[in-house]
């Protein structure tokens, strides 16, 4: 068989060239994306590969990306080949391609968070301490989430058009990541931007709006903890609708306070509501954002919901695991 990683820190594609055969052995893959965060995958697919070794009763394959879509084909290509498990080893981009490749499929959704964001893992409460994450995956605890579709582009925390869409085009292609690097860019476009005017869509209601930003939320969460939808739940079979109007500058500190608080709701600037599907025009074609990732979209928006859509490895939500990930910093008590 082939080594997983070397340790030049060069990830290559792994299989096993006689793959274990026998009854009840479980099929994971693992798919890593070597460029997404800055720690080195070697300490993680070498934890991986000791814990879901055939002598614990797994088949395992890891599989490191080669382009920018290459998470989700290899991703389907598991599902087709019935993996019981499939983890995503990277942040909220390559999350999302591995989840929209198990959409309706009995594979189940692992994840690893190495990102920038890592909206969706910490929304589940996912801890970013890989060794943890890994132990995690092992109880094999499944939740079934929703998952938004906006148009043709399918998204499981969070989307958006307007100053968030802008701000995370100019991130995804910046030179460095970060959250220092995405405040410093919401600094510059905060006054500059100008908002958009929408017509929104709900049932047999029509009203227009300028807004600054419209966040479309199946998760609670952009990332980082910046909680733009506090209430948000992920099974519900609906969608949080958030509407930022335009705040004096002198606002803005406080809401963003706010965002870290889970009180943003409280507002005057901001409006929010749930709904199964909205329809939203506006004066012309942008950039959208999903999932921290950019894409030009069309004039005319539909958002709305995929219930039951994938089947996710989560937490067992062990108060002593709690308050451990609580004292290191990468989850919340509550």
């Amino acid at each position: 068989m082939k080594i997983p990683f070397e340790k030049s820190g060069l990830i290559v594609n792994f299989v096993l060239y006689e793959p274990c055969t026998e009854s009840g052995m479980k099929k994971i893959a693992f798919i890593v994306n070597a460029k997404s965060g800055t720690q080195s995958k070697d300490n993680i697919l070498a934890k991986a590969w000791s814990t879901f070794s055939p002598m614990a009763g797994y088949q395992p394959t890891i599989h490191a990306t080669t382009d920018e879509n290459d998470a989700y084909e290899s991703a389907s290509d598991f599902a087709r080949h019935n993996y019981d498990i499939v983890v995503a080893i990277g942040g909220d981009g390559t999350v999302n391609q591995v989840a929209r490749a198990l959409v309706g499929t009995e594979t189940k959704l692992a994840i690893i968070p190495v990102g920038s964001g890592n909206g969706l893992a910490r929304h589940l409460r996912i801890p970013l301490l890989y060794f943890r994450a890994i132990d995690a995956i092992l109880e094999e605890r499944t939740e079934t989430i929703d998952a938004g579709r906006i148009n043709d582009k399918i998204f499981f925390c969070t989307a958006g058009l307007g100053f968030d869409a802008e701000v995370g085009s100019r991130f995804n292609n910046a030179g460095t990541r970060g959250l220092k690097t995405y405040i410093q860019f919401c600094a510059q476009e905060y006054v500059k931007y100008r908002r958009e005017k929408y017509t929104i869509r709900i049932g047999n209601n029509v009203y227009e709006k300028k807004a600054f930003l419209i966040t479309f939320a199946n998760g609670g969460q952009w990332g980082n903890n910046a909680f733009i939808a506090p209430e948000a739940r992920i099974a519900d079979g609906l969608i949080d609708v958030v509407i930022w109007n335009r705040a004096p500058l002198v606002a803005v500190p406080f809401m963003t306070a706010q965002l870290f608080t889970k009180t943003l709701g409280f507002s005057e600037y901001i409006e929010s509501f749930r709904c199964k599907e909205i329809t939203i025009e506006r004066e012309k074609p942008g950039i959208i954002q999903f999932d921290g990732e950019s894409a030009m979209m069309p004039q005319k928006l539909t958002v709305s919901v995929i219930p039951n859509a994938v089947k996710v490895i989560v937490p067992s939500g062990n108060l002593l695991e709690k308050i451990v990930g609580y004292l290191s910093g990468e989850e919340e008590l509550v």
